[in-house]
Formats: structure tokens, C-alpha cells, sequence
């Protein structure tokens, strides 16, 4: 997945679901879960979904996740997102239950997934000619997204695509690694060792995810990228 900062597969887009229906319909951010990770990964991926949709897609009306999960109960709220965390699709009977009170809000229900994260290290040539040893370090990750929109009052899955997403950290061979605000670290050390050396560690899935939940608004009935034709993978 090195490098696939844009790349994009629409897997389903129903003819019904258009520019005019999106924004006259609502969409409304259900939730962004990670595969084998817990609840507590979820804000950072909301957070950054609901930042690119509004910059990108300004014209369609947006109902953040923090007014969908208030009108759910506990029961479906949890257990529509593990069962999307798990499957990569809405369970029936949850989703269902979850159409209720998000048809006062919304027409459109939106999921998505990070399938997959992959961490890799690599050594560059520095093009600068600044550092000592002609050497850059860069530590990247790379990210899936899955996406799914539900029409909440037929029930059915109107759109669906898997977007793809990285980002990169570099440093000079030999000088400390840069640090990551506060707000962005995942773990105690902002270096990662590694048999080949001392490579930054890697940003956070959500920083890593940007680019594909770019794609993905780029993907959406009334962009100039869908209108274009897409992405391709």
C-alpha cells in the first residue's frame, strides 16, 4: 500500500443517490470503527472523517456523529458498530433499529471502516544535500478505509467504496526524530527501533486516514472528481 495516498474503488453507487437527493437528504455520521481495535480509536477517525467531508464537501449537509449517537440507545449503537467493526456491512435487525430516530435527522447513514494499517521504514537519498550521511529516514503508514451510506428509510446500502490513505514522517539520518504534539501520540516514545535503526514513529491512523476519507468525498454524486470519473486503484 506504499504511496497510495489517492487511490479509490467505488464498489456501489445506487442511480437514486444523487447531489440533489445527498444534500436535500442529509447524511448523517454514524461511526468510524478500526478492525481488531478498541472503541476508544473511534473519536480521532470521526473527528477527522467529519473535518475533510465538511472542507471538501461543503455543499451537503452533514449531522455529526455527536448528534447521531445521542438519539441511539446504548444497545444499538453498540452493537451496529461492532457488527459493521467485524463484518465491513450494517447488520440488518441493528441497523433497523438505528433508522428510527435517525430518519428525524437524516436520510443518509453513513459507516466506514479502517480495514487495514500497515507501518513500513525506509531509507532515501537526501536530495537536499544537507545532512552528513546522504541519508533521509521516513517512517510511514499506510491505511483502508471502507465506506458504506444506508438509506435509512429503505434500508438498503446506496453506496460503498474502499479508499486508501497514507502519511509520512522523515528525519535526517543521525538527528533526533521529530516530536508529535500531544494531542497526536499513541505511544510513550517518539522513536520506533528497528533492526535498520531509529525511525520516527509513525502518525496516528487518523492523520493516515485523511487522504482516503479525501478520496471518498471526492467519490461522492456532485463532486468534480465523481463527475470525472473517480479515483482508480
Amino acid at each position: 500500500m506504499a504511496g497510495c495516498s489517492y487511490m479509490s474503488d467505488v464498489k456501489a453507487s445506487d442511480p437514486g443517490l444523487t447531489a440533489e437527493t445527498l444534500r436535500s437528504g442529509r447524511l448523517a455520521i454514524v461511526g468510524v470503527v478500526q478492525v481488531n481495535e478498541v472503541p476508544e480509536v473511534r473519536p480521532p477517525l470521526v473527528g477527522a472523517l467529519e473535518r475533510v467531508l465538511g472542507a471538501t464537501r461543503p455543499d451537503l449537509p452533514i449531522v455529526p456523529a455527536s448528534k447521531v449517537a445521542p438519539v441511539l440507545d446504548d444497545s444499538t449503537e453498540r452493537f451496529l458498530l461492532l457488527g459493521y467493526q467485524i463484518h465491513g456491512k450494517a447488520d440488518p435487525e441493528w441497523l433497523a433499529r438505528a433508522a428510527h430516530p435517525i430518519r428525524a435527522m437524516a436520510r443518509f447513514a453513513l459507516l466506514a471502516r479502517v480495514e487495514a494499517v500497515k507501518v513500513r521504514h525506509s531509507d532515501r537519498v537526501d536530495a537536499t544535500g544537507t545532512s552528513s550521511s546522504g541519508v533521509v529516514q521516513v517512517t510511514g503508514r499506510d491505511v483502508r478505509v471502507g465506506v458504506s451510506i444506508y438509506d435509512v428509510e429503505t434500508l438498503t446500502l446506496v453506496f460503498a467504496g474502499d479508499y486508501w490513505g497514507s502519511k509520512e514522517d522523515a528525519h535526517i539520518e543521525g538527528e533526533a526524530p521529530p516530536t508529535l504534539p500531544d494531542d497526536e501520540l499513541e505511544v510513550e516514545s517518539t522513536t520506533d527501533t528497528t533492526v535498520a535503526g531509529v525511525y520516527s514513529k509513525p502518525s496516528p491512523v487518523a492523520r493516515a486516514a485523511e487522504p482516503a476519507f479525501l478520496e471518498f468525498a471526492r467519490s461522492l454524486p456532485g463532486s468534480a472528481g465523481a463527475e470525472a470519473g473517480g479515483g482508480s486503484r
